[in-house]
């Protein structure tokens, strides 16, 4: 299972984000600075960005979430907080990063 980030790109994703990650990832999230989160879980960018609503497969013009940017995590590396290190850890075994 890899990670992901998602970057909300407007106010309606800044908004709508928080409570679609709850209810998509309600144990395999973590929120960061500037209204971006972690997320661990199956499935592919697209299957994410499925998942949370912010696109349909079957009507790519859809958005209930808003605008967001989903990455897939191959590496990590910087300076951020003990608690942020500590879940990517985390999640990065548990998943076989």
């Amino acid at each position: 299972m890899p990670i992901f980030v998602l970057l909300p790109q407007n106010e309606v994703a800044q908004q709508n984000l928080p409570g679609a990650v709850a209810r998509a990832y309600p144990e395999a999230n973590k929120q960061l600075a500037n209204h971006n989160w972690l997320v661990a879980g199956k499935g592919t960018a697209q299957e994410v960005s499925a998942k949370l609503g912010v696109t349909n497969p079957k009507d790519p013009a859809s958005s209930a979430v808003g605008t967001v940017m989903v990455l897939e995590i191959a590496s990590y590396y910087g300076r951020a907080t003990t608690d942020i290190w500590d879940w990517v850890k985390a999640k990065w075994e548990a998943t076989g990063g």
